[in-house]
Parts: structure tokens; C-alpha cells; sequence
């Protein structure tokens, strides 16, 4: 068994070791996750994973959905991160902000995932969690969208509606191509390719044609 020669940690006594017991337990929840990404990992395995008694994961999200949602919110972060990082120049170049988040993207199989199961995630939170999980990302929203807007010259709002749309754009192609592997290996014939492009070459002209003209002046 996993993890078995191990002994269970306490529970954590101050902030920092808070902090990193969160951590722990969302990068043991995203590794199991990455392990089947068509299910959910209980949090007993999750627990096992992160080398806690499962009561101390109940101490921090109360749900295995609270604690995938707490994932998406995260990467968001990132995400922002990025966008500020990209943005925080004198002349911001969309290249290469499109090429962080695509990379971004690409390197984290397991935020595409999850987002395709958001409305089963959310569905099972309760409605305090969900506030707080809407509030996170609304919130996130609007500080990205600020960051484009004084970056690039738009009007306000304008932003907003740029990204919503982004990530709409990002969740649909991943969706689209996000063949099952039963699937994939019926579409290896050649007759099937204009149904299975290569998602990062697609996500980056996608958005090169969206991005450039949606904040041209």
C-alpha cells in the first residue's frame, strides 16, 4: 500500500505549517487526479497520498469537491500571475503572453480536466463554499481584466470580456479534443485528422486570431 512505511503527520500548529498542509494535501489530491482524470480520488486515497489522517483533510475542505475547486482557483492565480508578470512591462507583448498561458495550459493537464467537471464540482459544494468559490474567481476576473485594460489601452470593461472569452475559447478546444484513449485510437487513421489537431498548436492560432483582434484599437 501506498505510502505504507510512513507515519502520519500531525496536525499543523500555526499559519505556516497551515499553509503547508494545504499544499500538501491539493498536491497529493492533483497527483492521484492526474493518475485518472476521469473520476475523482476519494479522500481517504488522498489523505494516504499527502501521509495525513483523513480527519485532518476534513479539517481543511469538508468535501473531495471542495478540495478540486480549491485547484481551479489556484491555477487562476497562476494564471493572473502570468497575465501580471507579461503586463508589467513597457510594451507588452501579446506573443509572449499567449505563449506563458498556453505553456501554462499544457503543463497543467489536470486545470482543463477539472474544468470540464466544474459544474459537477460546484454542483456538490455547499452554498457557502460556493459563494466563496464564485466570489475567488469573479474577483480574479476583474483584477486580470484591469491589468489588460491599463496594459493595452482598452476601455473599461473591455478586459473582462476578453478573458471570459479566452478561457470559453480555451475550455471548448480542450473539450473538443480531450479524446478518451478508446477513442483516440479509432481516430489514429489519417482519414480522421481534421478532427484531431494538435491542441497546443490550435489553442496558440486560436488565440493569436481572437486576442489580436479583439484589442486592436
Amino acid at each position: 500500500m501506498e505510502h505504507e512505511s510512513r507515519p502520519i503527520r500531525t496536525r499543523a500548529n500555526d499559519d505556516v505549517d497551515k499553509a503547508a498542509r494545504r499544499e500538501d494535501i491539493l498536491e497529493a489530491a492533483r497527483s492521484l487526479f492526474l493518475q485518472d482524470s476521469r473520476q475523482l480520488p476519494s479522500v481517504a486515497r488522498i489523505a494516504e497520498k499527502a501521509r495525513l489522517a483523513k480527519g485532518t483533510v476534513y479539517t481543511y475542505f469538508t468535501t473531495k469537491e471542495e478540495i478540486f475547486a480549491a485547484l481551479l482557483a489556484d491555477s487562476l492565480d497562476a494564471v493572473l500571475a502570468l497575465l501580471a508578470q507579461g503586463l508589467g512591462g513597457a510594451q507588452p507583448s501579446l506573443d509572449t503572453l499567449i505563449e506563458a498561458f498556453v505553456s501554462y495550459i499544457e503543463a497543467h493537464p489536470e486545470v482543463s480536466r477539472l474544468d470540464a467537471m466544474a459544474y459537477q464540482l460546484e454542483r456538490n459544494l455547499s452554498p457557502e463554499a460556493m459563494h466563496t468559490h464564485k466570489l475567488r474567481a469573479t474577483m480574479g476576473l476583474v483584477a486580470g481584466g484591469g491589468l489588460l485594460e491599463a496594459a493595452l489601452g482598452l476601455p473599461a470593461g473591455r478586459g473582462v470580456k476578453v478573458l471570459s472569452r479566452i478561457y470559453a475559447l480555451t475550455r471548448g478546444l480542450w473539450q473538443w479534443l480531450d479524446y478518451p484513449p478508446e477513442m483516440r485510437e479509432v481516430l489514429s487513421e489519417p482519414v480522421f485528422a481534421p478532427i484531431r489537431p494538435d491542441f497546443r498548436e490550435e489553442l496558440v492560432e486560436a488565440l493569436n486570431e481572437y486576442v489580436r483582434g479583439a484589442t486592436a484599437p
